[in-house]
């Protein structure tokens, strides 16, 4: 999968999550009415399709296809609680 499919589908899912149909890969995530909550929803998603987690400093200050290019795949070696 390429950068460019994980960009695409991020976009996509936060066009549908916050209702925006403009919503672009420029687009600065807490200009586009991003927060706390969406932004765990949208690394669930990030997780869940392509193994990546995005950054939190590096999505609320830059755009979004600068987080994306910076996300990091998941660490599945940490413990986990029980």
């Amino acid at each position: 999968m390429s950068a460019a499919d994980v960009e695409q589908a991020a976009v996509t899912w936060l066009r549908t999550e916050l209702d925006d149909p403009e919503i672009s890969g420029s687009d600065n995530f807490l200009d586009i009415g991003g927060h706390s909550l969406t932004f765990s929803k949208l690394n669930v998603f990030l997780g869940d399709s392509f193994g990546i987690v995005l950054d939190m400093k590096t999505t609320y200050d830059g755009t979004l296809a600068a987080a994306l290019v910076a996300a990091q795949p998941i660490d599945n070696t940490a413990p986990t609680s029980k």
